[in-house]
């Protein structure tokens, strides 16, 4: 009997796959997945959604999402291997590369520019803070780059003309305003409306800047990215429905946000009003004027020299791939 030939073979090979269920060649590498977030905020609104709503499940995975205190332990955290997938900032991201981590952003979507600047009474625009007290999360956190940014596009040395005051949280920030320790704080919703209804004023908006923004992207590690392509798929079509029904419901998603942020029910309102439009299911990073303002806020604020090229943060497979793998309609 003669011996089977490498083209036979081949052939079997492929055969085989092609008798394969289509659900076992795309099923999970891995199961259990963890995801990480800096913090608790509404806008992760299409992720808590798609835990409530069990889309995950659907997809075949099991997903638990911690919350960390900020960008920078949750980074740590998926460099230890607590985190699989983590979301955040493009910012926080940004510095554990610069760390030289081998951490890779893969996903896009939420480009909201919702960032505004809320001062006391007697400050009616950012030239007029010369001397003030600008409250922001964290030294090298997103809010502290946006507020340098802003300084110096009104002619503001942050280093020289204000005091810079790490206060913590949009909530933490917005108390230590209210007893006279803050003078201009920059909010995101819901705290943006709330220091609005607490008599604070707009003096700034994100918006004057930019039209969009890298709010939040999804990242691994190049290693977890390259193992594991279908768990990743899974995770995005549960985010992708978790975004199709965040924006069909509007009363279940204000419901979630009530839930599972624990905002009331018009701070909240007014958030998902506020952010809802600059989700983005397929995953697209801001526009090019967008993504020019990320840069220069960075260089200016002397994290980076230049604009990094795109291959050095972001791997396009899964955003390229997206009418392939996408949930039905």
């Amino acid at each position: 009997m003669k011996r089977p030939t490498g083209i036979l073979i081949a052939g079997l090979a492929a055969l085989a796959v092609l008798a394969t269920p289509a659900a076992a060649q795309d099923a999970p590498e891995k199961a259990d997945i963890t995801i990480g977030l800096p913090v608790t905020t509404s806008t992760f609104l299409p992720l808590y959604i798609a835990d409530e709503e069990g889309f995950f499940e659907e997809e075949g995975i099991n997903v638990e999402i911690v919350a960390f205190r900020g960008g920078t332990d949750m980074v740590r955290g998926m460099v230890a291997g607590a985190v699989d997938i983590g979301v955040t900032s493009l910012a926080g991201v940004a510095v554990g590369i610069a760390a030289e981590q081998p951490l890779k952003v893969f996903y896009g979507g939420f480009n909201m520019a919702v960032f505004d600047w809320y001062a006391v009474s007697e400050i009616d625009s950012m030239a007029d803070a010369k001397g003030k007290r600008f409250g922001v999360t964290r030294v090298g956190s997103s809010t502290d780059f946006l507020t340098r940014y802003a300084l110096q596009r009104q002619g503001l040395d942050p280093d020289s003309d204000v005091q810079i005051i790490q206060g913590g949280g949009s909530v933490e920030r917005l108390a230590a305003m209210e007893a006279g320790q803050i003078d201009v704080n920059i909010f995101a919703t819901p705290e943006k409306f709330m220091a609005a209804d607490a008599g604070f004023k707009p003096i700034l908006k994100q918006t004057d800047i930019a039209p969009d923004y890298p709010f939040h992207v999804f990242f691994a590690t190049e290693d977890f990215i390259q193992a594991n392509p279908n768990t990743i798929r899974a995770v995005l079509r549960g985010f992708v429905k978790g975004v199709r029904l965040a924006k069909a419901d509007r009363d279940r998603a204000i419901e979630v946000l009530v839930d599972r942020v624990g905002m009331e029910e018009d701070y909240a309102g007014r958030g998902y009003d506020d952010f809802i439009d600059k989700v983005y299911e397929d995953g697209r990073l801001p526009s090019e004027e967008g993504m020019q303002a990320f840069w220069e806020i960075g260089i200016e604020s002397g994290e980076y020299e230049e604009a990094w090229p795109k291959e050095r943060y972001f791997d396009p497979t899964f955003v390229d791939t997206y009418e392939e793998w996408k949930p039905a309609e």
